[in-house]
This record gives C-alpha cells, structure tokens and sequence, in this order.
C-alpha cells in the first residue's frame, strides 16, 4: 500500500509540470507572468469574447512584425510566447499596435462583408463591437502598464 501511495504521489507531481519540447513550466513559473498575458490570452483565444478569430498564422505574423520567432505549437502557446515577449513598455506599444492593425483589417472586413451582404449586418456588427472592446482593453492594459 506504501508503494501505491508513492506512485501516486510521483504521478500527482509530474502533473503539477507542463512540458513541450525542451522547455518545462511549473505552475510557480506560470504565476510569474504579469496578469494581462492570462487576460489577453483568454480573450484573444476565444472569438465570442473578442470578436476576432485569431489563428495560428497570425500569432505567427504578429511574431514576425515584431521581430519575434514564434514556432506553429497549439495557439494558446503561440498567444502566450507572444504576450510573454514583452519585457519594455516600448515592447508593449509595439506588439499591442501590430493587434490593433490586426483588429483593424478585421473590422474593415466585417464592414465590407456587411455591406456586400446586408442581412449578415447585425451578426457582424456584434463582433465589431466585441473587437473594438478588445481594442480598448489593449489601451488600458496600455495606460496601466505605463512607466
């Protein structure tokens, strides 16, 4: 029964640790991160909270804006490696405008698409609306974060 209490604990341990590659993150690691990184990535990762899909080309284009090598992993990686480059608040200005043209271009697209196709305009108009929330909460976390 000790042996089976061991191995328990041991498997409850290796839980405690995510690994890809490489790189293993305890959960103390994790909690390190300022809180817009778990914010953002909550919001940017779900399209009914933000009103934008966001895929793994554009975590990847967002990375290579910015000058960051961001390898195709699953999409909360790719959000958290890009959110978690920020070490400057001139970082911060930079990675949070190449999402705003991000955000931009797909309210410009929701437009046209409303305007070509004028019954999908109330469907569109709720996301324009959820993007431009994020738009806002990008220039608080902005205001927040100012030195």
């Amino acid at each position: 029964m000790d042996d089976l209490r061991k191995e328990f604990d041991e498997l409850m341990k290796k839980d405690e640790e995510v690994c890809e590659g490489d790189s293993c993150e305890t959960e103390k690691e994790k909690e390190e991160y300022p809180d817009y990184v778990i914010e953002l990535t909550t919001k940017m990762l779900v399209p009914d909270r933000c009103g934008i899909y966001f895929s793994k080309k554009d975590f990847r284009e967002m990375g290579l804006a910015s000058e960051l090598s961001i390898s195709l992993k699953q999409r909360i990686r790719m959000a958290t490696d890009l959110l978690k480059s920020i070490f400057t608040y001139d970082d911060m200005i930079k990675i949070f405008g190449i999402i705003n043209i991000l955000i931009d271009h797909r309210i410009g697209t929701y437009n046209e698409l409303s305007e070509t196709f004028p019954h999908t305009k109330e469907h569109f108009d709720i996301h324009t609306k959820k993007a431009e929330k994020l738009k806002k909460d990008l220039a608080r976390i902005l205001a927040d974060n100012k030195e």
